[in-house]
Parts: C-alpha cells; structure tokens; sequence
C-alpha cells in the first residue's frame, strides 16, 4: 500500500493497493464504507473478473465478496475509517453498494455551474442527504478554464491519465494526487492533451470564483458563509432531469 492521504484521528485513507497474482482474501467486511477503482490488472470479486476502470463502493458492515487475483493489480483504495478487515459475514444490507463498470459510463457534461465547455464527468456514487460524490472528471485537449476558484468542500483527485496544469499548484500526471481542504484559493487550468482523474468532494460542489491567486482560507471562509449553505446543483439537476423523464 502507497498512502496518499490519512486522517489519523478518524483513520480514514486514500491509497494505492497493490495486489499480486495469487493473491487471495476470503469474504469479509469493514466497520467502516469502504470503495476501491481498478487501476491496472483484473482481479475476481465473487464470480466475477473485474478489469481497469471497475468502481466497487460498499458501506460499513455490508459483506464483500472474495478476491482472488490471477494477475498484479492496482487498486485505488478509499475508505471513511480504519481499515480493518474482518473475516466472515458483515451485519448490513446490500442496498447501498455500488457496483459498476465505468468504462460503459456514457460521459456527460458538468452540471455546476463555471468552467467552460469542454469538461465531462462520470458520476459513480452521489450522497443526497450530504451532497458527496465520487466522479470520473475528463476534459479535451488544449482545455482552458482561465478562472481562479475554492470550494466550500473538500477536493481529491487522483490523475488517471492525461495531464492537468494548475496555476497554483503545477503538473498534474498520472499517478499525481492531491487532497484540498476547503476554501483553498487554486487555479488556473490548462489540459494540453486532455485528462481522466477520479474525484471525491464531502459536499455539494460549489465554484466560488476569485481575482487574486494568493487569496486566504480565511477571506474566502468568511465570504461563502456569508452567502449562506452552498446550493447542490448536482442533486438540483438530477431532480430536474427525473421530472423531464416523468413529463
């Protein structure tokens, strides 16, 4: 395991899992939700061999099925607290688990409001009572999203492909990451041959624009509580779009 990110005092992580063949865990459960995105190889979860770009979430206590690796495999691994895996039958349901091969995933175009045409996202997993999501983010080549931003959330990407410049920060290639706290002035982007990273926010995901790059967490703090709870356009446009289906 490479750790990108840890919270040590709730024992959540972010890292990359590498598995080699011949690998094998039998079934099991954490006390704690847990998701994982197949980076290279394949690996066999119950009866089924997953390859690059399967997206697994499963919530705490809920029951995973068994591995077993027949060639190296990397995993993108995440979870919401320790990590300690428990042999045998979880005491939950599998109503939230999510399971899903993103490759099949048609892209759509961003529902937050800002950044020009140009940027696409995957939506795999979406929190209606917090406003979290997990999300595939790809733009085009030569992309260009002049604009300085924060977030009243937290951000992470880990870069799967392509490359992403951020003005404040620099290369994004792949196998780069970052984890931003909230309020953190960052920007501007530019794509030279477009990009894949997946993404998670806590919240709803808000684009907050600024003139000045070296803009503090505390000035921009103060001014998005200010403006009051940020709006969940995500979940606004998904409702929408349920009432057009209906109509």
């Amino acid at each position: 395991m490479k750790v990108l990110s840890r919270d040590d005092e709730q024992g959540s992580l972010s890292g990359l899992l590498s598995l080699p063949a011949g690998y094998r865990r039998g079934k099991g459960f954490l006390a704690c939700g847990s998701e994982f995105f197949v980076l290279s190889g394949t690996i066999r979860c119950g009866d089924n061999v997953r390859g690059a770009g399967y997206y697994e979430y499963t919530p705490a206590n809920e029951t995973q099925e068994a591995w077993a690796v027949e060639e190296d495999c990397e995993l993108l691994v995440l979870t919401s607290g320790t990590a300690d895996f428990e042999p045998g039958v979880g005491e939950g349901e599998l109503s939230g688990r999510v399971a899903v091969d993103t490759v099949r995933l048609p892209w759509m175009r961003g529902r937050v409001p800002g950044p020009p045409p140009g940027l696409f996202s995957k939506v795999l997993r979406h929190d209606e009572q917090t406003g979290a999501r997990v999300f595939l983010c790809g733009c085009v080549p030569r992309y260009d999203y002049p604009l300085i931003e924060y977030h009243d959330c937290h951000e992470e990407a880990y870069q799967i492909a392509g490359d992403m410049r951020i003005g404040t920060s620099g290369l994004m290639s792949p196998g780069s990451y970052f984890w931003r706290p909230p309020y953190v002035t960052h920007g501007p982007f530019y794509s030279r041959g477009g990009m894949m990273a997946l993404m998670t926010v806590d919240g709803p995901l808000v684009n907050h624009y600024v003139d000045d790059p070296s803009r503090t967490v505390d000035d921009n703090r103060a001014e998005a509580l200010a403006e009051g709870p940020p709006r969940d356009y995500f979940a606004e446009s998904k409702a929408a779009d349920a009432v057009r289906t209906i109509a």
